[in-house]
């Protein structure tokens, strides 16, 4: 008797709340579905971590997980307001020992946004401190492809292709086929942007060949839409024919504007030439998506090879990077040395 009364008392004084026990087992299992959904449907992951929640349920490991992977899927559908704001709730957390543990996740993901957000030079710096932190080959080849991408924006071709080029040695020597994939792909848009289009669809064929393998959809999406684009330029109407209704399929069910937007471009100027008429209405829709399109480039080469067969007149300014100062929670990252990290070179990352 007396221990079922010190047993109602100590409930009494120290009650259980269901609520957060149930609470914390929901998030949990909420995380876990939304890793599980990240590479085959990054918008349901989005959808599942985007909920109203208390993450202070959360274990620290849990909460880093958590933003890092809602960044992910916020980065394959070009959602930068939410990759922001999670960029922002990891660094409140900078002096936690779980930052310094995936500092270089959270380094390539603000440098990704920062390229996506016009701040090229920032970027590029915030990539090479990532890569100075990091001990894996597999993020070596990812970080030197991201730092290849902005060199790109920034009009430095050849130390892209040489970047990538050591990422590419870097992937084979340890087979991450999913990183030769995207490799492959880049190597392609450069050579596309080089008039060089015969070798820019190899490259774009072995991508796509690789993404399907590995069973990547956004990957699988990116290499087939320039894949398509290749084959319109070189008027390869066959090629197109067969490969486009895929891509399609997969494009419509993916929630992303740019893909969308230069995908209707491509499939506009295939229609035409096979004796559709282009209407007003579909004019307007033309223009609409173009400025949907992300990559400027893009727009660039797009306008470059179809505007005049659309008769669609687009005026684009000069790619420029953002000369205003990029955001102040940047400088917060004490982990980078940002000023040594502007004499760094590329051989110094081998």
């Amino acid at each position: 008797m007396l221990k079922v009364t010190l047993t109602i008392l100590a409930l009494l004084v120290f009650p259980i709340h269901a609520s957060d026990t149930i609470s914390k087992d929901r998030l949990t299992s909420m995380l876990a579905e939304a890793e599980d959904y990240l590479s085959v449907k990054p918008s349901k992951s989005l959808e599942i971590l985007s909920r109203p929640n208390d993450l202070s349920l959360l274990s620290e490991s849990q909460f880093f997980r958590w933003h890092i992977t809602l960044i992910r899927a916020s980065l394959s559908l070009n959602n930068l307001s939410i990759m922001e704001n999670s960029i922002k709730a990891l660094i409140t957390h900078k002096s936690a020992t779980e930052f310094e543990h995936r500092i270089v996740p959270i380094l390539s993901s603000i440098g990704i946004w920062l390229r996506k957000s016009g701040y090229l030079k920032q970027a590029k710096l915030t990539l090479v401190c990532a890569l100075k932190h990091n001990q894996i080959e597999g993020n070596k080849v990812k970080l030197l492809t991201s730092i290849a991408i902005v060199s790109r924006h920034l009009n430095q071709n050849e130390y892209a292709i040489n970047t990538y080029n050591i990422a590419k040695s870097i992937a084979e020597n340890e087979n991450i086929s999913s990183s030769l994939a995207t490799i492959e792909n880049n190597l392609g848009v450069l050579a596309l942007e080089n008039d060089k289009v015969t070798k820019a669809e190899q490259h774009f064929r072995s991508a796509l060949a690789q993404h399907q393998k590995n069973s990547n959809r956004s990957g699988n999406i990116i290499s087939g839409i320039n894949l398509l684009q290749a084959f319109l330029i070189q008027n390869k109407q066959l090629g197109y024919q067969r490969l486009s209704p895929s891509i399609t399929r997969l494009t419509k069910a993916f929630p992303n504007a740019s893909r969308q937007g230069t995908l209707f471009w491509l499939n506009t100027v295939f229609e035409i030439r096979q004796g559709v008429k282009l209407t007003d209405r579909v004019k307007a829709q033309l223009v609409k998506s173009f400025n949907n399109i992300s990559d400027q480039k893009l727009q660039f080469s797009l306008n470059k090879h179809f505007a005049d067969e659309l008769n669609i007149s687009i005026n684009l300014a000069n790619e420029t990077s953002q000369e205003s100062l990029p955001p102040l929670w940047l400088n917060q990252i004490t982990q980078c040395d940002w000023k040594k990290l502007k004499t760094f070179k590329l051989e110094n990352s081998k």
